[in-house]
């Protein structure tokens, strides 16, 4: 099977859908298998209703569309020459009471807009909620839906499981042969349970199914190049800003250093993506006035705007907060106040956005994250660690949430529509937070933690966190490869 072929029936397959064998023979007699597969999938997902298995006739109206003249074909999309920003959504500011009945319906919102998600699935059309089990003088099959209420592991190797809906709970059994499954499963996330339950007051586990993201298809197209530079975390103020090696990033960013390949992307960078924590605060954490170089909030911002002045006007730059900026502490965060950030607000090539955000640039979304949840969920996950957190930014993507898990350090915000699904599938993921970096790919989504400007303070010392400064992601939006720049 040809590597287009193959990626074209991989991403119908993860996206649950099953493959007739006219459908696949279409599928290997056209031109751009992906591209069929991509038009194919948008399709479905507006359809009220979904096929399981993809017949001949379904594959045959997109081959035909595709021998239309005159129609522009994805991989004839005309070069941009201009920036553009697209916000999708990041200037938002809802308020907020804090009472139960908000709490309620924030997670009422989050366990419906993620069973949507796991039921637009076409092998999970059929799954229901915890609550509709009923009871049976057999052994009977059930797909059910439920929200992690607590987990139990046993020496024997075996998990026990609750799951609720919005009417009542059941508990679920996962043997030792599905350990693995069962310890990736946290808190307060959303998942379908397949297995089989006799009083339909327990169910044994077969397999549990993440509501996941679909694979992303690509085609190679005529877009000029252009580059889109992350980062994150400079905090500037602190005593530990390592000042000469961002000047060094701000030197290439304008052309005036580096090797010739790089300056070749400087010049040719039109985004800067900064994903919070801009500046270092004051009394975020124990005993930081004593690692202030500037004590003062406003004069943090101000020395952040004379930095940002120095980026070519034509490259605009988009800003998130995080935890150390002056913004509120809780998730969604909108953009950091402007009281505080207002020589940044003036500039004209900034864009000040909450978290978190979606950007458009030139036909590319970012999804954009402090990733304040990645505290909770690196420990959370099996095989996650700080050093790599790229690997917890992919499970995120899984779980089709950016902060599952409520109740430990990071603080959410109970509006009534949980903004922190993850609705739409990016074609870029960026976060930050944690002071170390990592990039891959996920489905064909980019996948990219941006490190620090800030050597490790005693804090960090004393939490065994070993920040990696100094290493800047940068995404070629025409290929859509990422790679890593070093200033250290």
């Amino acid at each position: 099977m040809g590597g287009s072929l193959k990626t074209a029936y991989e991403s119908i397959i993860g996206a649950g859908y099953q493959v007739s064998p006219e459908a696949f023979s279409l599928l290997e007699g056209s031109k751009s298998p992906e591209l069929v597969a991509g038009r194919l999938l948008k399709m479905l997902e507006i359809a009220p209703e979904k096929p399981f298995i993809i017949e001949g006739r379904h594959v045959e109206d997109l081959l035909d569309a595709d021998r239309r003249p005159g129609e522009m074909k994805q991989e004839e999309v005309p070069a941009v020459d201009a920036p553009s920003v697209r916000v999708i959504s990041g200037y938002q500011s809802v308020q907020i009471e804090g009472t139960i009945n908000d709490f309620k319906a924030h997670f009422i919102n989050r366990f419906e807009s993620l069973e949507r998600i796991l039921k637009s699935r076409a092998d999970l059309k059929d799954a229901t909620g915890v609550s509709s089990i009923i009871e049976g003088s057999k052994w009977r099959k059930v797909k059910i839906i439920g929200m992690v209420m607590s987990k139990r592991e046993f020496k024997t190797g075996s998990t026990l499981v609750t799951l609720e809906d919005t009417l009542g709970s059941v508990e679920v059994i996962f043997k030792s042969h599905l350990k693995e499954k069962a310890s990736r499963l946290l808190m307060d996330e959303v998942v379908c349970v397949l297995g089989f339950t006799k009083n339909g007051r327990s169910i044994i586990a077969e397999d549990a199914v993440w509501p996941e993201i679909s694979p992303k298809i690509r085609s190679a197209n005529s877009r000029k190049e252009e580059y889109a530079v992350m980062t994150s975390d400079l905090h500037i103020g602190s005593k530990l800003f390592m000042k000469e090696n961002f000047e060094s990033f701000i030197n290439w960013i304008r052309g005036e250093s580096g090797e010739e390949a790089t300056r070749e992307i400087a010049v040719k960078t039109k985004y800067l993506i900064i994903a919070g924590d801009l500046v270092d605060g004051v009394g975020v954490y124990p005993n930081q006035e004593e690692e202030l170089l500037v004590k003062d909030l406003n004069k943090q911002y101000e020395q952040a705007a004379e930095y940002l002045t120095m980026v070519p006007p034509n490259i605009k730059i988009i800003i998130i907060p995080g935890n150390h900026d002056a913004c509120r502490p809780t998730m969604p965060t909108p953009p950091i106040y402007k009281e505080y950030a207002g020589p940044i607000y003036s500039m004209k090539n900034v864009v000040m956005l909450g978290d978190p955000a979606y950007v458009d640039l030139d036909g590319v979304t970012f999804l954009l994250t402090h990733g304040r949840s990645l505290d909770d969920t690196i420990p959370a996950l099996p095989n996650c660690s700080f050093k790599e957190p790229q690997k917890a930014m992919v499970e995120l993507l899984r779980s089709r949430h950016l902060a599952p898990i409520y109740g430990e350090k990071t603080p959410l915000a109970p509006e009534h529509q949980d903004r922190l699904v993850i609705e739409t599938v990016p074609d870029v993921f960026q976060a930050g937070h944690v002071h170390t970096w990592g990039v891959t790919e996920y489905r064909g989504v980019i996948v990219a933690n941006c490190g620090t400007w800030q050597a490790q303070t005693n804090y960090q010392l004393s939490m065994g966190i070993e920040p990696m400064p100094g290493v800047v992601p940068v995404v070629n939006l025409a290929t859509f490869k990422a790679t890593t720049l070093k200033f250290v």
